[in-house]
């Protein structure tokens, strides 16, 4: 494309009057530059944001390598209420396996978790190398089950992301809890919908249950962001020990 065609299309030409001065050239390759800059900030946003999101869902799951696989290799770090700090990669996976997991990875029969983010408030910086995020987590829970109560929970993360390699991932996660409090009667929780209906059926079926969970559970349409790999059901009973 030539360069007469470009700044047409970017609605520069007709300002320049067609004038291809050295003075004008250099203004529009500078608001060229500074638009790029913009859109590559927007981007970074956009794929933390997502990024966030993503490993509340894992951690949701008690899928303890998969949030590990998240963060940085070079340099990490991770800090859940007032159990302290943890550095490195491996000790992440560690805590989040032993400490926060009891050493299971999965979900057991009608066990619920919910890690719900929100509010991203995202700030990257002009290098686009590094970023802050602070978001707020809604916890709900029943694990282990069986239980009569479920946990409700409310806390607040101040997350610092680099750019490794190309990609963003999580440097530092600090969650501080605001409350925890256990509600009661979830014995009578229901985990199943209605059935088919009988005088107006539906043209296909249901996808199958997980019968290891007690519930219907929707595969992850991505993959892992950082591995790439296939993420499996959740089902602790059923997963080997190349997810432990």
């Amino acid at each position: 494309m030539n360069r007469r065609k470009l700044l047409s299309l970017l609605g520069l030409y007709p300002m320049l009057g067609g004038d291809s001065s050295k003075a004008e050239t250099s203004a529009v390759v500078r608001q060229i530059a500074e638009l790029q800059q913009r859109l590559g900030l927007v981007e970074d946003r956009e794929e933390i944001e997502r990024l966030q999101y993503q490993y509340g869902f894992y951690l949701d799951n008690r899928m303890f390598r998969e949030v590990a696989d998240m963060f940085a290799d070079k340099s990490s770090s991770i800090e859940i209420g007032r159990r302290g700090t943890y550095l490195g990669k491996e000790r992440i996976y560690r805590f989040l396996l032993e400490v926060l997991g009891g050493g299971r990875w999965g979900l057991l029969k009608n066990e619920i978790i919910n890690h719900i983010q929100l509010q991203p408030v995202i700030h990257v910086a002009a290098d686009r190398q590094r970023a802050k995020v602070r978001c707020r987590a809604l916890i709900q829970g029943n694990s282990p089950p069986g239980r009569s109560t479920m946990m409700w929970a409310e806390g607040v993360y101040e997350n610092e992301y680099v750019k490794e390699d190309g990609a963003w991932k999580i440097e530092r996660l600090w969650w501080v809890p605001t409350f925890y409090f256990n509600v009661p009667g979830f014995d009578s929780a229901v985990f199943q919908t209605g059935p088919e209906s009988q005088t107006f059926p539906p043209d296909r079926p249901s996808a199958p249950q997980d019968a290891a969970l007690g519930r219907s559970f929707p595969p992850f349409h991505y993959r892992h962001p950082l591995t790439g790999r296939e993420v499996p059901s959740p089902s602790a009973q059923t997963v080997n020990n190349e997810y432990k």
